[in-house]
This record gives C-alpha cells, sequence and structure tokens, in this order.
C-alpha cells in the first residue's frame, strides 16, 4: 500500500555511472532514501534543504538498508530555512567517537575503512547523523576523499557533493550512511560481503 508524506532533502551521495542517492528525512523523523519507481537509483535534480510532498511505496531490502522507497509521485514545496534545525528537531544524532557510529557494529580495514558485516551484528539503520566528539580531517588519496580523527587511521569515505574542507570541527552535524552490500569479484568464497561507511555530508 502507497503512503504519503513531506520529507525534507537532506543528503546527495554519489553514486557509481553518475547516479545520485536522495536522502531525505520526513516530518516525523524517519530517515528515507528516495529511489525510482522501481526502487532504483537514478541521477535526480533535487537539492538539500527543498521540501516535497512525496507518494512512495516501501522496497524490498536486505537489512539494514531499511529506508529504501520508490517514489511514484512528489510535488515541491516552500524551500526551507534551516536544514539542521529541521533535522535536530526531529532526531537525537549519536554524539561521540567514530568507533560508536551504526550502534557500536562498525569494524575497521588495516588500512582503516569502516564497515559492518554480518559477523559483527548488523545495526538497525544504514542512514543517520552524527555530532563527531573530535574534529574530523581531511586526507586525499588515490581511493577519494577520506574523513577521519586526527592522528587516527580510521576513516569514512567521503561521497557527497558539498566541496570539501580540511577538517570538520568537534560538535558539527554530518551525515553518515552505509553502502550496499559488496565483496570483491575475485574474492575468496569465504570473504563476507561488507557494508562500508561513508560520509554523506555535513550541516
Amino acid at each position: 500500500m502507497s503512503e504519503k508524506g513531506r520529507v525534507m532533502i537532506v543528503a546527495r551521495t554519489k553514486m557509481g555511472g553518475g547516479r545520485v542517492c536522495i536522502g531525505a528525512l520526513s516530518e516525523e523523523g524517519e530517515n528515507l532514501r528516495l529511489l525510482s519507481p522501481t526502487c532504483g537509483y537514478q541521477q535526480s535534480a533535487l537539492q538539500i534543504g527543498q521540501l516535497w510532498d512525496v507518494t512512495f511505496n516501501r522496497c524490498k531490502v536486505t537489512p539494514p538498508h531499511a529506508e529504501d522507497v520508490a517514489v511514484i509521485d512528489q510535488a515541491q514545496r516552500k524551500q526551507a530555512l534551516d536544514v539542521k534545525t529541521y533535522v535536530l528537531e526531529r532526531v537525537t544524532p549519536l554524539n561521540g567517537t567514530i568507533d560508536q557510529l551504526f550502534d557500536g557494529t562498525i569494524r575497521f580495514t588495516n588500512s582503516g575503512s569502516g564497515y559492518i558485516s554480518q559477523a559483527n551484528g548488523l545495526p538497525g539503520y544504514a542512514t543517520g547523523f552524527w555530532i563527531p566528539s573530535s574534529d574530523l580531517i581531511l586526507e586525499e588519496t588515490p581511493r577519494g576523499a577520506l574523513y577521519g580523527p586526527r592522528k587516527d587511521y580510521r576513516h569514512l569515505k567521503y561521497v557527497g557533493f558539498q566541496t570539501q574542507v580540511a577538517s570538520i570541527s568537534a560538535g558539527q552535524l554530518v551525515r553518515v550512511s552505509l553502502a550496499k552490500w559488496w565483496k570483491p569479484q575475485d574474492a575468496d568464497p569465504d570473504f563476507e560481503e561488507r557494508c562500508y561507511a561513508q560520509l554523506s555530508g555535513w550541516l
């Protein structure tokens, strides 16, 4: 059965092939990923701060990606004035260190990439908000832009559209997300699938 609601666009995440994942927050404080009518990703002109009335169906999902919805109708409303205020009036972000993300289920590879896996338990969500307790420092690498605590190998890959900054200050509101389940095509059959953690942007 289709559902209706008003949402604010709170994130735009880069996907492969020039696609964009649109993150939204409902007036009731539910995180949603706005997908195409067939539950696929697509290039979208929706921008952070816009308010939309949407009609959607829930997509069949593999946990923890419970936020995915297929938008079948949409109409833009007034432009919001303050995205951060809208978010903080509706959700309670995690306030803490990087190892507390995703219900504390996050783990890190030897090179510092954050991920979750079935072996360590699954969080109850794949998108959320975080107030880091220390500055997050930008590191430019061949793998892309990474943000992590100073003098700490652990990090999140930056996949947003905002212009990169040298550091994100402690106490600033950021949005985090989990990529879809993945493992290398040439991986050993016993290699676990993982969802890698990402930083979508800051408010």
